[in-house]
């Protein structure tokens, strides 16, 4: 993500949670030992992961048109295929494969290349009012129009989720469908959710691909990756649509987005009600903050205006 207050670095995905350790058995000798090899293997993963990251960021864009098959997690939970326009051939959808816990799920979503491109036209559009110019590293500058000075990033997410809703709504009813039919709750139906925009492939766009160092929701699902704001603001646009309280949380001095979800989930509020979810990596449960980033007064709410889906 880019950041037009200064440079920012977008965060990198993070390493998978990992559980607390036991306390060591109560004996002479060897705790010390067990505590150093824990932070080195700590250490290791944490190193590995930014490094895969770094070289994901160098990679040229996906080719969207490129369908790929996700890798095999086993016999799934299958939500079905939601494609754009509903005349798309399912052969066209790129295939979605996560885990939850220890439940599998997969899906398929697709676009046409005409809808592709005029979501890319309308992000177009959408720079070009706001008279955005690439910078130096990841800042830029931007002249946002009068009715958005002091709001720029709402204006910014309530355009995009404008353009994309009902592009995503297709991908949202696969979600409702399943919240229906198992009776799942506004959290577990989150949960769901959150589980999937996790798994997306983390990649930061390039300044060829993205004004703002951001992806509309469409291009996220369609293409197969995107970075934390984006990946936020595609969570937000699904929840919202089923009726879940969400928004974007933006920390501009620790140059990353979140997902702010109001679901009675235990722990820290931002807002007073929306609690944190880390959407970069798979694992990170609800309220769950990554260390570090627990800053008080770094983290903004970013309500965003989004279209109910259709029954």
């Amino acid at each position: 993500m880019r950041w037009a207050a200064g440079p920012g670095q977008p965060m990198q995905p993070l390493p998978p949670p990992v559980r607390p350790m036991a306390p060591p058995p109560k004996k002479s000798g060897g705790g010390c030992f067990k505590i150093v090899v824990g932070l080195l293997i700590a250490s290791f993963l944490f190193c590995c992961c930014i490094v895969s990251a770094a070289l994901e960021s160098a990679e040229d864009p996906l080719n969207w048109e490129q369908v790929v098959q996700a890798p095999d997690v086993g016999p799934s939970n299958n939500l079905g295929v939601a494609v754009v326009p509903t005349d798309l051939g399912a052969e066209q959808a790129r295939r979605y494969a996560w885990r939850q816990r220890l439940t599998a799920f997969s899906l398929k979503y697709g676009v046409s290349s005409e809808v592709h491109r005029q979501v890319e036209d309308d992000f177009s559009d959408l720079s070009d009012r706001f008279q955005y110019l690439p910078g130096k590293g990841t800042s830029f500058t931007w002249a946002p129009p009068q009715a958005c000075r002091g709001r720029e990033w709402n204006c910014v997410f309530d355009s995009l989720s404008n353009d994309n809703s009902e592009n995503i709504q297709a991908l949202t009813a696969l979600f409702k469908h399943r919240m229906e039919t198992e009776g799942l709750d506004q959290r577990q139906a989150s949960e769901l959710v959150i589980s999937f925009v996790q798994n997306i492939k983390y990649r930061l766009p390039t300044e060829e691909t993205a004004a703002f160092g951001l992806l509309p929701p469409t291009i996220v699902v369609a293409d197969g990756s995107g970075d934390c704001d984006s990946k936020a603001l595609l969570a937000v646009v699904i929840l919202r649509q089923l009726g879940v309280d969400a928004v974007v949380l933006l920390g501009s001095s620790l140059g990353h987005a979140a997902l702010g979800i109001n679901v009675g989930a235990p722990g820290k509020k931002f807002g007073k009600k929306y609690s944190f979810v880390e959407v970069t990596t798979p694992g990170w449960a609800i309220g769950t903050i990554p260390p570090g980033y627990d800053i008080a007064g770094a983290w903004k709410v970013i309500p965003v205006t989004v279209a109910k889906a259709d029954d």
